[in-house]
């Protein structure tokens, strides 16, 4: 992992409620991103950049699938929905004015079996969905995972329950959902203890979960992102589904005081933002993970290893996002 560099940029932004304010950015990257996002047009207007849904959240848990959708609107999503339980509707929709949201039906605290029937109708108009923080591994979380990955036109982010939903049903065991090249992509991003149950791989040896990850783009063509210190992104590139040539690309970024609560929820958000705006799987997963932890360590400067959390790295995102764009 390279250094990060301790020198003041100031930037003028605007905060939550458009006031001109000044940002003192602490450090530099020590990398280029590996990819770049095209840059935007004075023309630009809020379609050009995607509308994606996150779903996710029950009772408890509202804060997960809320740091997934803000970080989608940070990461430069142009519309950005959270499909949730309706007994979490108010706080989700509380946590920024910006954010639309979906109320999907439910039992007590998870979403209920009605749920999938609900959401399915409401997938055509979106750019990409990422599913599964904080939502829980009840009937209804189940019929939600499975119903998105058996459509396969939508580009789909799978983290949290989502996983724990595949490896409790087995759905990855065999190619039912397996991707083509003429299918919209599948992005897995575990963290070592859930990838540990999704493939037995497990959670202290990298190694081996890095092969099970190659094993499961291999099998699949999905893109899987093993989270860790650092973190990897393995896939293919676009057009090489039929190509026994698989990509390990290796982080530069991020640090330990990353490895707190709903720092994975931030990545998952902003994945799937990146989907949105139109790169591809492994194009989107490099720059996510970059720019992500590129947030972790001005978060660190701006604070502390122990003392930050994901909501510093989620409001860092939004001082850094432009890192992403070429000039």
């Amino acid at each position: 992992m390279q250094h990060v560099h301790h020198e003041k940029d100031e930037t003028i932004h605007r905060n939550e409620l458009g006031e001109s304010i000044m940002s003192k950015l602490l450090t530099k990257a020590g990398s280029p991103p590996p990819v770049q996002l095209p840059s935007r047009k004075q023309s630009a207007h809020k379609g050009n950049f995607g509308r994606v849904l996150l779903v996710g959240g029950s009772r408890g848990m509202a804060g997960s699938i809320s740091l997934s959708s803000i970080a989608a609107l940070h990461a430069g999503s142009g519309l950005v929905s959270a499909a949730v339980p309706d007994a979490v509707l108010e706080s989700v929709a509380g946590f920024h004015p910006a954010l639309m949201t979906i109320s999907l039906p439910c039992d007590s605290s998870e979403f209920s079996q009605l749920a999938w029937s609900e959401l399915r109708s409401r997938l055509s108009d979106l750019s990409a969905v990422g599913c599964g923080p904080g939502m829980g591994t009840g009937a209804g979380s189940r019929l939600l995972v499975k119903g998105l990955l058996s459509q396969k036109k939508l580009p789909l982010v799978l983290d949290a329950d989502a996983i724990n939903v595949l490896s409790l049903e087995g759905w990855l065991d065999d190619e039912q959902f397996a991707r083509s090249d003429e299918d919209a992509p599948c992005v897995l991003t575990p963290h070592p203890g859930e990838l540990q149950r999704l493939t037995n791989a497990s959670a202290k040896d990298v190694s081996a979960q890095l092969e099970a990850a190659e094993e499961l783009v291999r099998r699949l063509n999905f893109t899987v992102v093993v989270k860790g210190g650092p973190s990897h992104v393995v896939g293919r590139s676009p057009g090489d589904a039929n190509d026994t040539a698989i990509q390990v690309w290796q982080n530069t970024t991020g640090n330990p005081g990353m490895a707190t609560a709903g720092c994975g929820d931030v990545l998952t958000g902003v994945v799937t933002s990146l989907l949105g705006q139109g790169l591809d799987a492994m194009a989107a997963a490099q720059l996510a993970v970059w720019v992500h932890g590129r947030s972790g360590d001005e978060s660190a400067a701006r604070h502390s290893y122990a003392g930050m959390t994901a909501l510093h790295v989620l409001e860092t995102l939004a001082d850094i996002a432009d890192e992403m764009t070429s000039d």
